[in-house]
């Protein structure tokens, strides 16, 4: 006989972790499976800003990470060449003014810890092998625990949120993204010890775009650590892998006050890299069954947001689904609402991702926007990243008419006219992206020319193989 619980989870890192301490504190009984054991790694770029550190505190878990002593950054640096140095205090997300950037091993095991302590039954090194089915509805899962013994759960909601190769997606039949964007960087990076720590310095979230090419240097933990990760073209990924101190080398020079900050930097660990970062909305709801943080939707990671907007789906999930598990039609109509509540909170970020995601230098007008921001510490730009503001809030359409103004009087040997073209293009994505945001379709598969990048890899489901995920077709009709 199966097992019965109230919610069974699939992924017991940032959605699942999140999903289970809300929906456990509330009184249901949640069981999470995991593949893994913790702590143990997993390829990310590590940052939470003030929202996402916000969501671990109302999860139970920030005291946890808070005593592995991270850095805690106030600070939010940019710098574009030599025209602009932008130095902004965070704009404060509930009690929280500050970003931490923590190694996924602690992380993780931190979620973990949370979501057992809330009273959610997390399982370790256990592989689902199968979604259960009655009556057209998810019922609970089969799965190999970490005897090798083949169980079976049974649940009124069945949650997936195993990340972008989602086995979950696969078995619901969702694993194939209804709208997907190709990524144009890729992520090289690692950590050392700070020779700023202690300094201003050591508590600034530190962003360089020179050329096409962006740094960026995250004070981490314990205090007194720091993550180095370069953002070049995807293609760059296969140099650092065929020579990864060269390349490093190389990216260094490319950033001159990049160098400046990481002088003196001890204690290197190796270097990792990452260019399978594109963008996509899955299908995330249905009869019994919902898809959390990465296993439905994924950004380009240049911007930095989805480990805050995995914490957050997992706890709008809970919130909205938890008080009908009872009730299947309710339930439903809860998942559906979930699903459309998650796209509208995540839709300018994605846009965001994919018009970083373009490897090109700043466009003038945007390095004046900026310039315009740099004479304060009062939270501008850092408002998009902290998601107190969207894209096209701050990029507004005044913005852009000063922008414009300022670099036809600032970059006298450009072409009036291609300026022009530019902050029209770029005004032209917002428009859409406003447009967009203000229709609240559901599973849109409308393109917004400039920032959708059709025709990506689309990213797989366990168990396929490389030559599967390569053949699958990712439907993106305009």
């Amino acid at each position: 006989m199966a097992e019965t619980c109230d919610v069974v989870i699939v992924g017991a890192r940032l959605a699942g972790s999140c999903a289970a301490a809300h929906l456990a504190r509330a009184g249901h009984r949640v069981v999470v499976l995991d593949k893994s054991r913790f702590p143990s790694d997993q390829l990310s770029t590590h940052l939470l800003f003030p929202s996402g550190v916000d969501e671990l505190r109302r999860m139970g878990a920030l005291d946890g990470i808070l005593a592995g002593d991270p850095a805690r950054s106030p600070w939010l640096g940019l710098q574009i060449g030599d025209r602009v140095r932008l130095l902004e205090r965070w704009r404060a997300c509930g009690p929280i003014d500050y970003c931490i950037c923590v190694p996924r091993p602690q992380q993780d095991l931190e979620l973990v810890r949370a979501a057992r302590a809330a009273g959610a039954d997390v399982r370790e090194h256990c592989r689902v092998t199968a979604v259960t089915w009655r009556g057209g509805r998810a019922a609970g899962v089969r799965y190999t625990d970490a005897d090798g013994t083949e169980r079976e759960l049974a649940a009124q909601l069945v949650v997936g949120a195993d990340g972008r190769r989602s086995t979950v997606a696969g078995l619901v039949g969702a694993a194939r993204p209804y709208r997907a964007s190709r990524n144009g960087r890729g992520l090289v990076f690692r950590y050392a010890d700070d020779p700023r720590a202690g300094t201003r310095d050591g508590e600034t979230i530190w962003q360089w775009r020179d050329g096409d090419s962006l740094g960026f240097v995250f004070p981490s933990a314990p205090r007194g650590r720091i993550l180095m990760l370069f953002m070049g073209a995807a293609g760059e990924v296969t140099e650092a892998r065929a020579d990864p101190e060269g390349h490093w080398a190389r990216k260094i020079a490319m950033h001159p006050g990049m160098a400046a900050r990481t002088w003196g930097a001890g204690n290197l660990t190796k270097i990792r890299t990452c260019n399978d970062t594109s963008a996509y909305f899955r299908a995330s709801s249905g009869p019994g069954w919902a898809l959390a943080g990465d296993a439905g939707h994924f950004k380009d990671p240049v911007i930095g947001q989805g480990q805050r907007d995995a914490l957050w789906s997992g706890r709008r999930l809970a919130e909205l689904a938890g008080p009908v598990l009872d009730d299947p039609a309710r339930l439903d109509i809860s998942l559906r609402g979930w699903e459309q509540e998650r796209d509208l909170e995540c839709l300018h970020s994605y846009h965001f991702g994919n018009v970083e995601t373009v490897v090109r230098p700043v466009i003038p007008v945007l390095t004046e926007i900026l310039r315009r921001m740099s004479g304060t510490t009062a939270p501008s730009a850092g408002d998009l990243f902290g998601r107190a503001r969207t894209l096209p809030e701050i990029i507004s359409l005044p913005r852009i008419a000063l922008g414009l103004a300022d670099a036809l009087r600032h970059d006298a040997g450009r072409d009036p006219a291609g300026l022009t073209r530019d902050a029209l293009a770029e005004l032209k994505i917002h428009l859409e992206v406003r447009r967009e945001r203000r229709a609240r379709r559901f599973r849109s598969t409308r393109l917004v020319p400039g920032s959708d990048h059709p025709n990506p890899e689309p990213p797989g489901h366990a168990g396929e193989s490389r030559r599967d995920r390569h053949n699958l077709e990712v439907v993106v009709s305009a």
